[in-house]
């Protein structure tokens, strides 16, 4: 009998992990709130089921009998997957790691304890709570919910107006009622992606998160390897990372801290315990020739292994992932009535793939959060600059026409 791997989330970006589970020999367990999710038509097994309902997932985890459960590009999934972990006796990280994981302020408290280096920051849950750090470190901040992801009610503040603003909206996507007030730190953002084996820290990637421009803030648009550093703050960075990891006491899983790099040196953002959405499962792969969902599965299923025996391609020179927002096509009132000259795009010097969510009679969405990204190129170069080159080539091949007003 096969043993039974539980996904939970059967989007877009869980179709790759129920498709690597199953070449691995698994059966695969998916839940999804969506019951036409593109993952279930490549489970053996498909429950429809919100990836935000504990009881839910648990009821399907002991109804199939699993020997191992798992989620990826889903933060809220994550401290589900470590519960069911703990009830059914099955491989995964600690409630506490996951709690440290998600939740905003509770991961600072843990870099505090560390010693990792990262910004000032405050739980606030009232604005009075807010203009009492805003007074004490000044102008410009980072307002932003305390266990939300994906960017939404993220906001950079200038003053006390903008704070006003701002506060309501952090606290709505917030589920715990607080918000987590920061110091800006400025300098270029950096994407970490490291697997980490029975304690063990091996780094895959770091490249640049290039970010819009205000109202936009904080969502990327672009991640490139390798990063516009030099090699003694590439080696920060690193052990930055490394020591978060420590912070959160994450012994087995894949992490995903984000950093900035600043004129003190490195600062942690935050940090993920899953594999991270938005391409970077690729931006790993490309840099180290490992696919962090081989490692996740493998995991999630008890496994002994090397990481050298998971190694499935041959690591490239440099990366683009260029997204396709409403900054390129700057129309989102009108439904979409036309997408061409994506195969020349596909068939442009240097690019890996093309992939586009746009779809025809529907309306682009306004930039608002990293899941209105309908689109991204990927291409390779002999050096980032090539790489940044091929992927806008390639952009610049597609056209959408929308219909008239």
């Amino acid at each position: 009998m096969k043993r039974k791997l539980m996904i939970i989330g059967a989007g877009r970006e869980q179709v790759p992990a129920i498709n690597n589970a199953r070449e691995l020999g698994y059966e695969t367990v998916v839940t999804d709130i969506n019951p036409h999710a593109p993952g279930f038509a490549y489970a053996d097994y498909a429950e429809v089921v919100s990836t935000a309902d504990f009881d839910g997932n648990l009821k399907v985890a002991r109804h199939y009998q699993i020997d191992g459960v798992m989620t990826l590009g889903s933060e809220v999934a994550v401290p589900i997957v470590a519960k069911i972990a703990r009830i059914l006796d099955l491989p995964g990280m600690s409630e506490e790691t996951a709690f440290k994981a998600t939740n905003k302020n509770a991961m600072r408290e843990a870099f505090k304890a560390f010693g990792v280096p990262s910004p000032a920051s405050e739980p606030v849950k009232t604005l009075n709570e807010a203009e009492h750090f805003a007074n004490q470190f000044g102008y410009p901040l980072v307002i932003k919910p305390s266990n939300s992801s994906g960017q939404r009610g993220v906001e950079k503040v200038i003053d006390w107006p903008s704070l006003c603003r701002c506060f309501d909206e952090a606290i709505k996507y917030s589920t715990d009622g607080f918000a987590i007030l920061e110091t800006f730190y400025e300098g270029p953002e950096i994407n970490v992606t490291a697997a980490v084996v029975a304690g063990q820290v091996t780094i895959l990637s770091l490249s640049n998160r290039i970010t819009a421009a205000s109202p936009h803030f904080g969502i990327a648009v672009e991640h490139v390897f390798p990063p516009d550093i030099s090699e003694r703050q590439a080696r920060e960075v690193e052990a930055a990372s490394v020591l978060a990891i420590r912070a959160i006491g994450l012994e087995n899983g894949i992490a995903y801290p984000q950093v900035v790099v600043g004129e003190n040196g490195p600062r942690v953002i935050e940090i993920a315990a899953r594999i991270p959405g938005g391409f970077m499962r690729e931006v790993g792969m490309y840099r180290s020739g490992i696919d962090m969902i081989d490692v996740a599965i493998q995991l999630a299923m008890g496994c002994s292994f090397s990481l050298n025996d998971l190694v499935k391609i041959d690591p490239i020179s440099a990366l683009s992932v260029l997204f396709m927002t409403e900054l390129d096509y700057p129309i989102t009132s009108r439904p979409v009535s036309d997408i061409a000259g994506i195969e020349n795009a596909a068939n442009s010097p240097g690019i890996l793939s093309v992939d586009i969510n746009a779809e025809i009679g529907r309306m682009l969405p306004s930039l608002n959060s990293s899941a209105a990204r309908f689109g991204a190129i990927l291409a390779k170069g002999a050096d980032r600059n090539e790489a940044r080159k091929n992927s806008r080539r390639a952009l610049s091949e597609i056209s959408i026409k929308f219909v008239d007003a």
